[in-house]
């Protein structure tokens, strides 16, 4: 391998490893296995096997990969106890990770080595990736989970790395503009 070869592949592999999350989603076990994306990945260090990846797996595994985080925000508005930190901020952390795995290798391969094809895809994808982030940010259920969480923070005993995540979360929805509807009421 040439040097120019050499670095966007180091460069792939790093963001890889520094983006790797060790906690598979059950979920992934009912995914089309014969598509790369979607299998666990059985190489070292879990390093995506880009020998076996090919630009049509990439739309597929984003349309699973879209359909299953929509099942586990469902599934998160589907509780009936009240809101904790558990089960509405870890696991809307833990939400996503296939299409996280998706993402990476996809935006990785767009900017490292891309083709007309990839190119295309990209250009597709965006705005329904950008939906599907509204959709879940704009969710009005989703952030009065979030923002009861968040109000009783001081109360909840959180360490601070889980205080992090929380006010981070919130910001998060915040910033997306969860909060506009309720302005525009008191106003």
């Amino acid at each position: 391998m040439n040097k120019k070869g050499f670095l966007p592949y180091c460069m792939v592999i790093a963001s890889l490893l520094v983006g790797c999350n060790n906690n598979e989603t059950k979920k992934e076990e009912t995914v089309d296995l014969k598509n790369p994306l979607l299998a666990k990945y059985e190489t070292n260090f879990e390093v995506p096997p880009f020998d076996l990846i090919k630009d049509e797996h990439f739309r597929p595994a984003f349309k699973e990969a879209l359909r299953i985080h929509e099942a586990e925000i469902d599934s998160i508005l589907k509780i009936e106890d009240q809101p904790t930190f558990a089960n509405t901020i870890v696991a809307l952390e833990n939400s996503g990770q296939l299409l996280n795995k998706v993402s990476t290798v996809f935006y990785n391969l767009n900017s490292a080595n891309t083709n007309d094809t990839i190119q295309a895809i990209a250009k597709d994808l965006a705005p329904v990736l950008s939906a599907h982030r509204d959709e879940i940010n704009l969710n009005p259920e989703l952030f009065k989970r979030v923002k009861a969480v968040y109000d009783q923070k001081e109360n909840a005993g959180l360490d601070a790395e889980d205080l992090k995540l929380l006010e981070e979360t919130y910001k998060g929805f915040v910033r997306s503009g969860a909060n506009l509807k309720d302005a525009d009421k008191e106003n």
